[in-house]
């Protein structure tokens, strides 16, 4: 006799069955008496454990691509389907509750992605060339892990009392809502890779030879995770329900989810490949193509063309970069600060000989800063694009704000309100028990209070009020910022660039944000506020934004929001305690880490360049550079020129209407922020990555969308997660069987000025389109700049 089954993912205010749009009720009815007259429990066959399906339920939730391949262009919000193409191509309008989601399979799945992917993407981020293993990486392998298990484990059923029943293992079909909630628990450690904090512990212990305590180094890691995690959960409903946030950077996962658990098949175009195989063919294409880059002079890889975002991801009016093609160059040959003394594409920092800046230099033997030294060394100059990057930086923290305020602050209000209008998906999404806003503002002020309480406690001298100015930034920016990458998939995320002008000017002379108690406060340990300042400031929104996009996945595939705050929370204490545990092992087990020349390259690449930028940003601080007088004082004219260019903009659309009233849509389309942060990547970013992305985006969203609109429908999110993934893998492939070995690659690796190391990352030390050169030859004297005294 088959027996009834209770799932374990159904909450008591949910109940069992699948629902048709049109069977939805409103949002502000009760929907347990609407749904109870049509409650039916699935059966399990005693003899396999395959579910018998009943009248109401479905066995896995399926995109129709036979209804979405038929329509095109924007659709109605209230109406069955989402009312925006890019969605409706890979997200199914269909939920059924029934569907078990909080497992014994996805728990160990989750955890266990959660660990190995943190451990090891930490352990690599010390060396250098390292690799990164993504999330679309681990969504691939829990397919088959979730298969296995769920034709391993037992069918059997724990009765928990007064709490009721908890299933092992409900059925024997892994599916796909168990698959996304392992896929978001893992994106904590794969999609953030190495927690930006723990890059403090490296910069302290390692060079600036500080004893962190491990309970510093733990708290600091949780500090900056779980604040990011209670903001983001604050903010969804400006994130995550609105249904024009769509979050493009989550659909090639939800198209990887849909191609793995579906068999649906229809022709596009003339095409008739199942999403499958054409995921397949291209995923294997673009691994074995990532071999031999360099063999051709364009550029076909998808590491180069992908560098920044992936093109395929973004709408075809995002992408702009007309400062990099025209101002820089105009700066460099005109030799705006002395920028054609240096080369105009890389990283690094210079001093008045064109040598990189030696930071030891300017420091005394205990690492704190000395004025003497720095005057009779040199200041630090800036190429050409570095300089001009910090200027649109500057224009883009005032661009942000204003811009969202003007043309999305409206849609704010009505979220607070709300009075935001629900689409297929949010309507569905409400039929589940919502996680209380007051959770994660609990967990945010605990967050809070813990900062407060580490700072004093480890005597870090940074005043426990500087703690509430690190949570009014991301209180500021966190929306903003959320809104422009939910739409346009571009990080306009420059928090960075205002925590170190902010912190500079407040602890100038203390640069490095760790912590050492010493009995002499006021000599090292006055130096710690500054780089504690930054990674509080920027960390939270960095991370919040992450959080916020895998919440959007789960409202995508109607994960129940309780299942997935636990989900989350979780996954982030634990991935957070791993990547501690591995940096502190690594620092105190690995002979010479850190060093230029360690022999396994483990020379902590970016905990040198947190090092760096402390002793720039907070000891020889921002005022030396950028206050009135200096040398880059006039970039400080970028703040106000923010402001004032989407307020010129939106006036003009306001008020400059057509003969016949009607507005000018084409105005709306000019994004300042977008414009402004087009090029936040150079460097390391080049000419080429953002070339290549301009092509691939226009050909693929504007041209193939508009002319063979279903088979971009089909394929389009397909084809972008088969390149990542492929892309990925064979980074994987390349590392651990030729690079880390120490196999010398052929000359053809070396392709246009760059070294490619084995997932094609370019090294933050040195980036040029070009060998170095520079347009102008030094003066006789062989210094260029202001003469020796002349600089404080």
């Amino acid at each position: 006799m088959p027996q009834s089954l209770t799932p374990s993912d159904v909450e008591p205010e949910t109940s069992t069955m699948s629902l048709t749009p049109s069977e939805i009720p409103d949002v502000h009815e009760e929907p347990s008496s609407k749904l109870d007259e049509k409650t039916v429990s699935p059966t399990i066959d005693s003899e396999n454990g395959d579910i018998e399906l009943e009248h109401g339920h479905i066995r896995e939730l399926e995109v129709d691509l036979g209804e979405v391949l038929k329509e095109e262009g924007l659709g109605d919000i209230e109406g069955d389907k989402s009312p925006y193409p890019e969605v409706r191509a890979v997200v199914p309008d269909v939920d059924d509750q029934s569907i078990p989601v909080n497992t014994l399979r996805m728990w160990i799945l989750g955890f266990a992605f959660t660990m190995i992917g943190s451990g090891i993407n930490q352990f690599f981020s010390l060396r250098y060339p390292s690799v990164h293993i993504v999330a679309l990486v681990a969504e691939l392998l829990a397919y088959p892990f979730g298969i296995l298990l769920a034709k391993t484990i037992p069918l059997y059923t724990i009765e928990l009392g007064r709490l009721g029943k908890w299933c092992l293992n409900p059925d024997r079909h892994f599916n796909i809502k168990e698959h996304t909630l392992i896929t978001i628990m893992s994106n904590v450690s794969f999609g953030f890779g190495s927690a930006d904090s723990t890059q403090i512990i490296q910069a302290g212990k390692a060079f600036y030879g500080f004893d962190l305590k491990p309970g510093f180094s733990i708290m600091v890691v949780l500090c900056c995770q779980l604040m990011g995690f209670g903001v983001a959960g604050l903010s969804s409903p400006w994130l995550v329900e609105p249904a024009s946030i769509i979050w493009p950077g989550v659909l090639s996962n939800c198209a990887l989810l849909s191609t793995l658990h579906s068999r649906v098949n229809v022709m596009a175009n003339g095409w008739k490949i199942s999403r499958l195989r054409f995921f397949m063919y291209f995923m294997v294409g673009a691994g074995i193509w990532y071999f031999f880059p360099g063999l051709i002079p364009i550029t076909f890889d998808w590491s180069q063309i992908a560098y920044n975002t992936n093109p395929l991801l973004s709408p075809s009016w995002a992408g702009f970069a007309i400062f990099f093609w025209i101002v820089t160059p105009g700066l460099y040959y005109s030799n705006v600060w002395y920028t054609a003394y240096l080369p105009i594409c890389t990283a690094d920092i210079y001093d008045n000989t064109a040598q990189v800046y030696n930071v030891s230099r300017v420091l005394n033997s205990d690492a704190t800063f000395n004025i003497t030294k720095y005057e009779a060394y040199s200041p630090a100059f800036l190429p050409a694009t570095f300089a001009f990057v910090y200027g649109i930086s500057f224009a883009t923290l005032t661009a942000v704000p204003v811009h969202i305020y003007l043309w999305h602050g409206t849609q704010i209000r009505d979220a607070f309100a709300g009075r935001t209008k629900l689409d297929i998906h949010a309507r569905l999404m409400r039929l589940y028990p919502k996680t209380p806003w007051y959770w994660y503002g609990a967990l945010t002020i605990i967050i809070l209070v813990l900062s407060i309480v580490m700072v004093e406690v480890y005597q870090t001298t940074l005043p426990w009020w500087a703690i509430l100015i690190c949570a009014a930034i991301p209180a500021l920016y966190m929306i903003p910022c959320g809104i422009i990458q939910g739409i346009t998939n571009v990080d306009a995320n420059q928090l960075n660039v205002l925590a170190e002008f902010i912190g500079g000017y407040m602890f100038n002379g203390r640069p490095m944000a760790s912590t050492y108690p010493f009995s002499s406060i006021s000599t090292r340990s006055s130096q710690n506020e500054d780089m504690i300042f930054k990674v509080l400031s920027t960390d939270v929104v960095g991370q919040g934004l992450y959080f916020a996009q895998d919440m959007k996945l789960g409202h995508y595939l109607k994960i129940p929001p309780r299942t997935l705050f636990f989900a989350q929370g979780s996954a982030t204490i634990l991935g957070a305690l791993t990547q501690v545990g591995v940096t502190l092992w690594m620092l105190g087990n690995v002979s010479d880490i850190c060093s230029a020349d360690q022999s396994n390259g483990f020379s902590c690449p970016n905990g040198r360049t947190t090092f760096s930028s402390s002793i720039i940003w907070g000891a020889i601080g921002p005022a030396r550079a950028y206050s009135i007088g200096k040398i880059y004082a006039g970039l400080l004219h970028f703040f106000w020129l923010g402001v004032l260019m989407p307020l010129i903009t939106w006036v003009i659309w306001k008020y400059w209407r057509k003969p016949g009233g009607e507005g000018r849509d084409w105005i709306s389309l000019i994004n300042w922020p977008l414009i402004f942060v087009g090029t936040y990547n150079v460097p390391p970013a080049t000419g080429i990555n953002y070339s290549s992305w301009a092509l691939v985006n226009i050909i693929f969203n504007h041209w193939i969308k508009r002319k063979w609109s279903a088979w971009w429908s089909k394929y389009n999110y397909v084809l972008a997660a088969a390149l990542d993934t492929g892309i990925a893998l064979s980074a994987i492939v390349i590392f651990f069987c030729i690079t880390y070995p120490g196999a010398v690659f052929p000359d053809w690796w070396e392709y246009c000025g760059w070294k490619w190391s084995a997932t094609k990352q370019h090294p933050k030390e040195v980036i040029t389109d070009s060998p170095f050169v520079q347009w102008l030859q030094l003066p006789e004297n062989g210094m260029f700049g202001p003469p020796n005294g002349t600089w404080h």
